[in-house]
Order: C-alpha cells, then sequence, then structure tokens
C-alpha cells in the first residue's frame, strides 16, 4: 500500500490481530449501544498549526520521512522518530510525519502517543480516512471503545470499502458486547478481503456469538484454508465444535492449543469436550490443570465438581472425600460468581 507521495507505507505491527484473538475466544466485554455514533475525532481534536511551509522545507521534510521510513524498517525507532520530528518542524502539516510518527510509537508500544499523532493528521486533513481509522485502532487498544468506534464509522464514512476498518469496527462491538451491530462490518470485511485469515476469524466469532454456529464453523474452515491459525483462534473453533456436540473434534483442536499455548481456558473446554465424552478420568485430569493454573476458573470449578459426583455416584456413594471437594469447588465458584441457580441447586441437593 502507498501513500499519496508514492513512498511505500510502512507496515507496523497490526492490533487488530490482538482484536481478532480476543474475539476467537468468544469475549465480550462492555459498551453502550448507543455510543456507535459517536461524531468527530472524540476529544474535541487538534488544530492543525501554522501556515503552509515554503518549498525547501518542503523538500527538507520530505528528505527527513525518506530516512525515517529506512531507519523504522531498520527497527531504528528512536533514531526514526527523531527523523519524523525534523520533518515536523520543517513542514508541521505534513500528514505522512504525523502518520509515520504514529506507526513508530505504536511499534514502541506507546498506544497513547501513537493516537495523538493519528489524530493530529486527521485534523490537518479532516478527510484522510487512514488517519481516523489508525487512531480509532490505538484506541481500541487504549480499551476507549466508545471513541473507536466512532472513529471507525467517520472512516468508513470517507471511504466505506475500506476493508481493516468494516473488520476492526465488527471486532470493537463484539467487544462492546454488541455482536448485531458487529455483523454487518464482519460480513463486508470478508467480501472486500476474502483472502485475509484475520477477516474470516472475525466472522467466525460475531457468527458464534449470535448463535449461529453451524456458519460460523464454516468460517473457520475458510480461516484454516488461509493458513495454520493462532491458538487463540482455534479456541473460538473448538468453542464451535463443542455446541454443535462435535466433541471429538473439539477435543483435538484443544489437545494441539494446550501443546503450544497451554491456559485455563484450553484445559477447562478440554475438560468439558472429555468429560462429554464420558472419559472421565481425562476430564478430571484437564479440570485439575486449569485449576493449577487458574484457581478461580469458574468453568473448571463446576466441571471438577461434576466428575467427582459422578465419581462419588458410581461408587456407591461411600468415597465422601470426593463429595466434599465436589462441594467446595462448587462453594468457590459461587463465591466468584454468584448467580449460577444450577450450582446452587446442586449444593443444594448434596448437602442433604
Amino acid at each position: 500500500m502507498f501513500l499519496p507521495s508514492g513512498r511505500r507505507r510502512l507496515r507496523f505491527p497490526h492490533p487488530a490481530r490482538s482484536a481478532a484473538a480476543a474475539l476467537a475466544v468468544a469475549a465480550a466485554f462492555l459498551l453502550l449501544p448507543g455510543c456507535a455514533a459517536g461524531g468527530g475525532s472524540g476529544g474535541g481534536g487538534v488544530a492543525p498549526a501554522g501556515r503552509a511551509a515554503p518549498p525547501e522545507a518542503v523538500a527538507r521534510a520530505d528528505r527527513h520521512v525518506g530516512v525515517a521510513e529506512t531507519l523504522a524498517e531498520e527497527g531504528k525507532l528512536d533514531a526514526a522518530l527523531a527523523e519524523f520530528g525534523a520533518a515536523l518542524e520543517d513542514n508541521p502539516l505534513m500528514v505522512e510525519a504525523h502518520l509515520g510518527m504514529g506507526g513508530v510509537y505504536h511499534e514502541m508500544d506507546e498506544p497513547q502517543q501513537a493516537a495523538r499523532a493519528y489524530e493530529r493528521a486527521a485534523a490537518i486533513d479532516p478527510d484522510n480516512a487512514e488517519a481516523r481509522y489508525r487512531e480509532g485502532l490505538m484506541r481500541q487498544v487504549l480499551g476507549e471503545l466508545p471513541r473507536a468506534i466512532g472513529l471507525y464509522l467517520e472512516a468508513l464514512a470517507i471511504e466505506p470499502d475500506k476493508p481493516e476498518a468494516n473488520r476492526d469496527l465488527a471486532s470493537a462491538y463484539v467487544q462492546a458486547d454488541r455482536p448485531d451491530y458487529a455483523l454487518p462490518y464482519a460480513e463486508r470485511a470478508v467480501e472486500l478481503s476474502p483472502d485475509e485469515q484475520a477477516a474470516w476469524a472475525n466472522l467466525a466469532a460475531v457468527q458464534n456469538l449470535l448463535g449461529n454456529h453451524p456458519e460460523a464453523l464454516g468460517s473457520y474452515r475458510t480461516a484454516t484454508e488461509l493458513g495454520p491459525l493462532d491458538d487463540r483462534v482455534l479456541l473460538g473453533l473448538a468453542s464451535t465444535h463443542l455446541k454443535l456436540g462435535n466433541f471429538q473434534r473439539a477435543s483435538n483442536t484443544l489437545q494441539s492449543v494446550v501443546r503450544t499455548r497451554p491456559s485455563a481456558t484450553a484445559y477447562e473446554r478440554l475438560g468439558y469436550a472429555e468429560f462429554k465424552r464420558r472419559n472421565f478420568s481425562d476430564a478430571l485430569e484437564h479440570y485439575r490443570a486449569a485449576l493449577a493454573l487458574d484457581g478461580n476458573e469458574i468453568g473448571a470449578l463446576n466441571g471438577l465438581g461434576a466428575v467427582l459426583v459422578t465419581y462419588y455416584i458410581q461408587g456407591g456413594r461411600n468415597e465422601r472425600e470426593q463429595i466434599d471437594e465436589a462441594m467446595e469447588a462448587w462453594r468457590h465458584s459461587i463465591r466468584l460468581r454468584p448467580q449460577q441457580s444450577a450450582i446452587v441447586d446442586l449444593l443444594a441437593r448434596y448437602r442433604r
């Protein structure tokens, strides 16, 4: 992709990948539904300063930007930042320099500084969809979801067919617990970029959250055809298999995840898959592994209790330590999340 000057835009790491990963495990966060209409750049904006630079200053600024881009490609970020700064001293209205500076700050894991740089670029050029989109990414990383959504919508108002803006707006709506708002943008993203794996993974996660599990499975399969899936995306695929009752396939997927990226969530889901397959000893092992990583993993606490009670009943109700450990696991779960009527009922039943 090229900037208007013809210079290649630097490929900085894309925070949308982390958003897609969050989607893949079907995590829903929070946002009020009405915030999507946000206007402007959110925080009052940054007014462009100064007059147009003279031709010789513009030429110097362009040279500084060229040097900065080379330095950034070589990983010399501090030097690149200095060169972008020098370019802006010569030409404060140089949008390309503001965008480049934002990209360096992004690479340096300074999203607040990056967002400000992109905001300045948009203030200078209000019709610059890229500047609004990039600031939206940074606001999403910062957890400023209403502002991020507003910026994505502004970018799309300028450039409706911008695939990454459609994709990441969908991810922001999912984080905002509005997968219904996310769906049309996720669908549009795969229409615009049918060969992009992240777009298909996003769409699959949205479909999962909306209960469209067969469609989600199809989207995950398409994502798989485009390359190996990130382990966190595989969690979403496994979740879809579990919803569809494909417990063996879910187990196979989750076993590959725990081999490369063990987590309490992955072990808990694997425990559930094995429990549904009636492999109780394996389920117990996986639930214990989940709790070793996170003693407050509610699904694992509930699953551990279910396996132990199953053993207790199968053994003729003679092993009191099994029911005692099950009850303690369920009590811990209820302390963490009181509104679990099924677990409350189980506690009442087996306390007698």
